[in-house]
């Protein structure tokens, strides 16, 4: 029995319909562990045959689900009994924990035992700046641009960053004229700080905001960051009102 492949639109069917144990993989071409993790993978599918579902999904091709269960790591394992979220891990693990991981939600749910959520796991917002800072005052600086600019926050240890950092090179590189400001989190966190003060919008890394007079116009985090979403996001706000 081989992985099955998932995708944004079969999602729902394929996993938060399915009455019984479903454990995703979701990883990216360019991601090594993720590519070291696919025999593995194989093989908890001959194991379980028919008892679990096995299926990987593309972070980059499938932004949705990567936003919607706010992955933040790749590889990273998320295991669905009944539709619901029960465990979630981060990283490449050896195949034992794969497996002591099914093993106990298999053996809940043959004890009738019903499954208790996962936390969802999400990254703490940023204290506030202090109002008289330096970096309150750039952040107000940025926003009250009179021509619509792109803020781009970054983090240089997140691999979803890194796949949202190259959809933003690729619609600046076909959009040069557009103004822009990249914000590096571990470089720039005073800042990175002051924006989600003055915008009054929760602290996301990856996060793109698109600002003018003084407003935020359109955001956008995580999967959600892609160069098509961008060029409509520009081209709504340049056609005639």
């Amino acid at each position: 029995m081989t992985v099955a492949t998932l995708t944004d639109g079969a999602f729902p069917a394929e996993v938060l319909d399915h009455s019984g144990l479903v454990v995703v993989d979701i990883w990216a071409e360019w991601c090594s562990p993720c590519r070291a993790l696919g025999p593995i993978f194989e093989m908890l599918a001959e194991r379980y045959l028919d008892r679990v579902r096995i299926g990987k999904l593309d972070a980059d091709a499938n932004p949705e689900t990567v936003t919607r269960y706010d992955v933040r790591a790749l590889p990273t394992v998320l295991i669905f009994q009944s539709g619901v979220l029960v465990e979630r891990l981060s990283g490449a693990r050896a195949l034992g924990t794969y497996v002591d991981a099914i093993e106990t939600q298999l053996a809940r749910g043959e004890a009738g035992v019903v499954a208790v959520p996962s936390v969802e796991r999400t990254m703490p917002a940023l204290p506030l700046a202090n109002a008289d800072s330096d970096a309150i005052r750039e952040a107000r600086a940025l926003l009250a641009n009179g021509e619509a600019m792109l803020v781009f926050k970054h983090s240089n240890s997140c691999p979803v960053s890194f796949t949202a950092k190259r959809q933003y090179d690729q619609f600046l590189d076909a959009n040069p004229d557009v103004h822009t400001r990249l914000v590096i989190v571990q470089q720039e966190r005073d800042l990175s700080n002051a924006l989600e003060t003055v915008s009054r919008l929760r602290h996301q890394s990856p996060q793109a905001l698109i600002v003018r007079d003084g407003r935020v116009l359109w955001d956008a985090s995580h999967g959600g960051i892609t160069k098509p979403r961008l060029e409509e996001a520009f081209a709504t706000l340049r056609r005639p009102a």
